[in-house]
């Protein structure tokens, strides 16, 4: 009687004991539970409410197993978390209600939810979450006496660890489907289950051996191909030698016609800057003898009628020859002295200075002149200044002169003046850019102008041009480039 008293005290204090561990790892699992769900880590949160919910299923306790799950169900669709964006955490919590409805022997609902499974485990398309899922419903399909499919989904297992050459898994698989066969004590699919593990070991050791053949051949192979190597490098270096031997010969003669090369444009550059040094030289004194004209006539100029106008006409080509000289002798624009132009500020400017010398009804258009650009304001101002007086000078009453600006790139500026006079004659449109190109009556004009604004432009990095598809009045294009 004593001992069966000890016996029943033992029992209970090792039941009390047991509750009491399993109260502490379902405060601690829900605890987990908590946080993962207010950090938004669903797939844990789904591991750690099933752990929780086998332990209220080990106390009989399944309704309460059954809302933990749907508590975090209910959680996962308020916060907009689909199966479709995240099937995982559904996986897991279709796989525990699986194994509720397993342990509650309803094998109909555990069948619905191993639907479930297969959609959320399709959707996740990960390897360990189809292993898993592969191997439940074998275990299902086994333990309902559907042995057929039980054995689909093993070979669809063993293959997968077969492509991923993980024997050691499937091994451990096989060995998991025996185990669970005995604990069921089902002796006929402890049999069965054994006889493909024996057919498929016998398959791996076929495979293994054929493995080593092929890891000997290999190596033969690898010890021929070595041999055949170390003579084809014999060989090939006798070749090599002659082709080196080749490639001395032709650098060698490589250097001696690059030498000879080297000396004509050596050659050729010195002939190019003396021939540079000569044209500036020849510049320089054409210009120094201009000056030097303009110096020795203004004397006697002076000591003429000023109420003349020939004597006029004289003193004003005098001072343009001065300007041509100037403007050829000086330095190219540098780029420090640019500025940024208000385009419209500089048209509005040359409209107001030109328009009192119009002739009666002409008008004057400005077209895009918007923007701003660096440039040397004051020469450009120069060119279009003289550009305008010369449409005013030979537009008709009754016509029209435009100032236009056109942007052509990121650095590339026009300015084009267009008017609809008589135009200039065809004979004379090669000449007009170029000072003293002809004899003429200094009376009728000095043809000075143009050629200082080609060379103003040109000393800008420009250009000053006429636009040949004009034929019915004059259009000139002042193309500039900004720095």
């Amino acid at each position: 009687m004593r001992r069966l008293i000890c016996a029943v005290i033992t029992m209970t204090l090792a039941t009390i004991m047991a509750m009491a561990d399993s109260q502490a790892d379902f405060s601690r699992f829900i605890k987990s539970y908590n946080q993962q769900v207010a950090s938004r880590q669903y797939l844990p949160a789904a591991k750690s409410v099933g752990q929780a919910a086998r332990i209220c299923a080990d106390a009989k306790n399944y309704d309460g197993a059954f809302k933990l799950i749907s508590g975090l169900d209910k959680i996962m669709t308020e916060r907009g978390v689909s199966s479709d964006s995240l099937p995982q955490p559904y996986y897991y919590n279709a796989r525990t209600r699986y194994s509720l409805y397993r342990r509650m022997g309803n094998n109909s609902q555990a069948e619905a939810w191993l639907k479930k499974m297969s959609t959320y485990a399709k959707e996740s398309n990960t390897p360990a979450i189809t292993n898993d899922m592969l191997f439940t419903e074998a275990q299902f399909y086994y333990a309902t006496g559907r042995t057929q499919l039980g054995d689909r989904c093993i070979a669809r297992l063993i293959k997968q660890y077969e492509t991923d050459n993980d024997y050691k898994a499937a091994d451990t698989a096989y060995q998991k489907l025996i185990s669970r066969a005995v604990s069921s004590n089902d002796a006929r699919l402890v049999g069965h289950t054994y006889e493909s593990y024996i057919r498929w070991s016998d398959s791996i050791e076929a495979i293994n051996a054929d493995t080593e053949l092929g890891k000997v051949k290999h190596e033969m192979a690898q010890s021929e191909a070595e041999v055949a190597k170390k003579q084809s490098t014999i060989n090939s270096r006798t070749s090599l030698m002659i082709v080196f031997i080749t490639l001395f010969v032709i650098a060698v003669a490589a250097l001696a016609l690059g030498a000879i090369l080297y000396q004509r444009i050596r050659a050729k550059n010195r002939h190019i800057r003396l021939m540079k040094e000569e044209a500036d030289m020849r510049s320089a004194a054409k210009s120094a003898m201009l000056q030097n004209m303009s110096s020795t006539m203004e004397p006697a100029l002076d000591r003429l009628n000023p109420e003349d106008p020939a004597v006029q006409t004289l003193k004003g080509y005098v001072r343009k020859v001065e300007e041509l000289s100037a403007v050829d002798s000086s330095p190219a624009v540098d780029p420090s002295r640019l500025e940024e132009v208000n385009i419209e500020s500089l048209a509005n400017e040359l409209a107001g200075d030109i328009r009192p010398k119009l002739r009666k009804g002409v008008t004057l258009h400005l077209d895009g002149t918007r923007g701003l650009i660096r440039m040397d304001r004051q020469d450009v101002k120069k060119i279009l200044s003289h550009l305008l007086d010369n449409a005013a000078r030979f537009t008709p009453e009754g016509g029209r002169i435009t100032l236009a600006y056109r942007k052509r790139g990121a650095n590339s500026h026009q300015f084009v003046v267009t008017d609809n006079g008589p135009g200039i004659p065809a004979g004379e449109r090669d000449g007009i850019f170029k000072a003293f190109n002809s004899a003429h009556d200094i009376n009728e004009g000095d043809r000075l102008g143009l050629p200082i604004c080609a060379l103003r432009a040109e000393k800008m990095g420009g250009s000053l041009s006429l636009d040949p598809e004009v034929t019915k009045g004059t259009s000139f294009i002042l193309s500039l480039k900004s720095a």
